[in-house]
């Protein structure tokens, strides 16, 4: 395939809110040598570059200046010594296909992350987690290029300032580098992680579940149906998953939160800090199942904003923002977006 540059590039089908935004210029690269032609483009003409994967947690506004740069390099290697398995993934590769391939391999560590739709190169930036697990946590390394200068940097675990759906490339190296490659750690022995409230909730209730010790594999699936029970397929009505980031508080905050809601869904995060249950504040304040106009929160999970059609990036943020502000004015909360927002009205 030739590499190519588009100018005028409609985005509908780079963000899986499926909401209508105008790149003014637009390339997919497949290899590094395509990528370091599209950021001379780009230092040529003075352009901002924008960074896309899948698209599945952003929201595009209505015109996106600049370079948009679609990042589909693909590539899977692996290397085994003694009991551990070491994975160097390609940015462009989907995350929930290559949780799957791991554990087809009886490769165990990512098992808790089935199911979280998006691509490898965003799940640092992201430090995605679910179910009392999180990248970090078998991350290695990662290989991403200067925006500025074309070079190619090695940042291991240290550098990357992991935090709770945070890392450095949201905050200090935000827009510096594109993420290449990811390194992380897997194990041939399973250490099965089970103790996230839901998800053992759901073990014990699980009736095709096997007599005997609770393996990857099962973790596995009833964290998919957990997900399909909870999170719409985009391709039938949009969405991003999870629109807002679990409040955290720390213990005096949490504290006062819970003598006013005791029964409130409240996670320690490290004795200092606690994560409150968004979708709990939202759902309590009537949000849940509420549409209005061609945008509202999902009657099933109430973190999930939907784009039932149509739906504008201005229409989209505006229903967003009445629910933070709901959330603030009963429960005194601020609640951030767990989506990156790009481009202008």
């Amino acid at each position: 395939m030739t590499f190519k540059i588009l100018n005028n590039c409609n985005l509908i089908r780079n963000n899986t809110l499926a909401l209508q935004s105008t790149a003014e210029y637009f390339c997919e690269v497949i290899n590094t040598a395509d990528l370091r032609e599209a950021l001379t483009f780009a230092r040529s003409k003075n352009l901002a570059v924008t960074v896309l994967g899948a698209g599945s947690n952003v929201v595009l506004k209505n015109n996106l200046y600049g370079l948009v740069i679609n990042i589909n390099l693909k590539g899977i290697r692996h290397s085994i010594d003694g009991n551990n398995v070491v994975l160097s993934v390609a940015a462009g590769e989907n995350w929930s296909k290559l949780v799957e391939y791991a554990l087809r391999n009886n490769w165990y560590g990512l098992e808790n992350l089935v199911q979280i739709p998006g691509s490898v190169g965003a799940a640092p930036i992201q430090n995605i987690g679910a179910y009392g697990v999180e990248l970090s946590d078998v991350f290695i390394s990662l290989d991403a290029m200067d925006i500025r200068t074309g070079e190619i940097n090695s940042l291991p675990h240290k550098l990357c300032e992991f935090g709770y759906r945070d890392s450095i490339f949201k905050r200090k190296r935000k827009n510096r580098y594109i993420i290449l490659e990811i390194k992380i750690k897997l194990s041939l022995t399973a250490d099965v992680q089970y103790d996230y409230p839901l998800l053992s909730e759901a073990l014990k209730k699980d009736t095709q579940k096997p007599t005997g010790p609770i393996t990857p594999h099962i973790v596995a699936r009833t964290i998919s149906d957990i997900r399909r029970r909870k999170y719409p397929d985009p391709s039938i009505i949009a969405n991003v998953g999870s629109f807002f980031k679990n409040p955290v508080l720390n213990s005096d905050s949490v504290s006062r939160f819970l003598e006013c809601n005791p029964l409130a869904p409240v996670f320690e995060i490290n004795g200092a800090e606690y994560k409150v249950a968004a979708g709990w504040l939202i759902e309590r304040c009537g949000f849940k199942g509420f549409r209005s106009g061609n945008v509202g929160m999902s009657s099933e999970q109430a973190l999930v904003l939907l784009n039932y059609g149509n739906a504008s990036s201005r229409e989209l943020l505006q229903f967003s923002e009445s629910v933070k502000q709901q959330v603030l004015s009963v429960f005194g909360i601020s609640l951030e977006l767990e989506p990156s927002v790009y481009g202008s009205f």
